[in-house]
């Protein structure tokens, strides 16, 4: 089957193969879409299953997304991650903000996951006043095709827009409770102790650059900076990187099974 031709918007994918013994998660990020990884999706072996998630109040409205916890969200994720582990021998998890805090603390006590891939990791957060300008055109649907940074947001962010702003203020729970997950991630990256591919986007509007230094001198961790990216845009060059990168770590991953198998 191909992945881009039977792919709806911000909808979860699920590729189960027979026999695999391999299989790929992908956990977007708050207010995210499966869609992020599309062309990371694209490139995953065929002898692979693959489950790219819709967390829980995502893909939906306002008020959907007013209706999912955090806690809900860790928990959607652990049983998927248990469900796996039942299934497969060999867990790649691949994630994006806020779902690569699951992705860390899952891969601590779960031996069945083999490798994380992980994309701005939002250990260090601060709002650029850019994302608030886009944010606002994204609401009121005043985004124009030429800028493709704001369009790239948009077609990140799974919520359908409301213009009344005050049904956005119920969503400030949800917003302490990822900061408090942010708080606790810091202190886990220490216990990561299976290979961990990291990319920080040095023109994030959501992460200081400074978050870099969490995975300093970790011998599990390698970060590699995307420099003409933002958190949810990635310039050409910057794609091709992260593609050709996630290429070397799955054949890395794929020959080190069969040598086991």
């Amino acid at each position: 089957m191909n992945y881009f031709m039977e792919k709806e918007k911000h909808k979860e994918y699920v590729r189960k193969i027979p026999g695999s013994d391999t299989v790929v998660l992908f956990i977007h990020g708050i207010l995210g879409t499966p869609d992020h990884f599309e062309k990371l999706v694209g490139i995953v072996p065929m002898e692979w299953s693959v489950y790219n998630i819709l967390l829980a109040g995502h893909g939906g409205t306002v008020e959907d997304f007013t209706g999912a916890t955090m806690d809900l969200w860790k928990a959607q994720v652990h049983h998927m991650v248990k469900k796996l582990s039942a299934q497969y021998d060999h867990i790649l998890i691949v994630a994006h903000s806020m779902g690569t805090l699951f992705a860390i603390s899952e891969s601590i006590s779960n031996p069945k996951i083999q490798t994380l891939f992980l994309l701005n990791v939002p250990l260090m957060v601060y709002v650029h006043p850019r994302i608030v300008v886009i944010s606002l055109k994204i609401i009121f649907g005043k985004v124009s095709p030429e800028d493709i940074e704001a369009t790239a947001v948009q077609d990140a962010f799974s919520i359908t827009p409301d213009r009344n702003l005050l049904k956005y203020l119920h969503w400030l729970p949800n917003y302490f409770m990822l900061f408090s997950e942010i708080r606790k991630t810091r202190k886990k990256i220490a216990q990561i102790k299976v290979p961990c591919f990291v990319f920080q986007s040095k023109k994030d509007e959501l992460i200081i650059a400074r978050t870099a230094q969490y995975f300093k001198n970790h011998p599990k961790i390698r970060c590699a900076v995307l420099n003409h990216s933002g958190h949810f845009y990635y310039e050409a060059s910057d794609m091709e990187f992260l593609l050709e990168r996630f290429q070397k770590v799955y054949h890395k991953i794929d020959c080190h099974n069969k040598e086991l198998s």
